[in-house]
């Protein structure tokens, strides 16, 4: 868990801060433990992002001609970084007293993650033969050279 160490590294530092989430434990399918922040008060008063997902209908029809596809998995989710201002919304309480974490990722659980992950990948993918679901990225061409390009354009 949150320790002396994440201190010391910068993971985590003790803030002062308007608001703060709870940290709660999930049980994951295997029976372990998952440290989750629950941002259910603070979901309360986000403003909605009306970010539209492109849903299976939408992009079934798009892979039906190609003969080759690809997906990438969560390539990008982690570089969705917030702004100094916005750090507070990562603030926890914890038995040691508030801790904020420094690193610059979307936490799981807000109400506007998704929304957020998806305007980043639809602006990225702009123009290209390639369409999000999710956090997949699907990619279809007819032919392996092709492929071979649209990947490396991709990376």
């Amino acid at each position: 868990m949150l320790n002396h160490t994440h201190l010391k590294m910068g993971v985590i530092e003790h803030p002062e801060a308007p608001y703060a989430s709870p940290l709660v434990l999930v049980i994951k399918p295997d029976e372990t433990y998952r440290v989750c922040v629950n941002f259910k008060e603070f979901n309360k008063i986000t403003v909605f992002d009306p970010e539209p997902m492109m849903s299976p209908d939408d992009i079934f029809p798009k892979l039906s001609c190609s003969q080759i596809y690809n997906t990438t998995h969560s390539i990008l989710v982690k570089d969705i970084g917030l702004f100094q201002w916005r750090k507070n919304r990562k603030t926890i309480t914890t038995s040691r007293g508030l801790m904020r974490f420094n690193i610059r990722v979307m936490p799981f659980g807000m109400v506007n993650s998704g929304s957020t992950y998806n305007r980043m990948v639809r602006k990225l993918l702009d123009g290209a033969q390639r369409w999000s679901y999710i956090d997949d990225v699907f990619g279809h061409t007819i032919d392996w050279i092709t492929n071979k390009e649209m990947l490396r354009d991709f990376f």
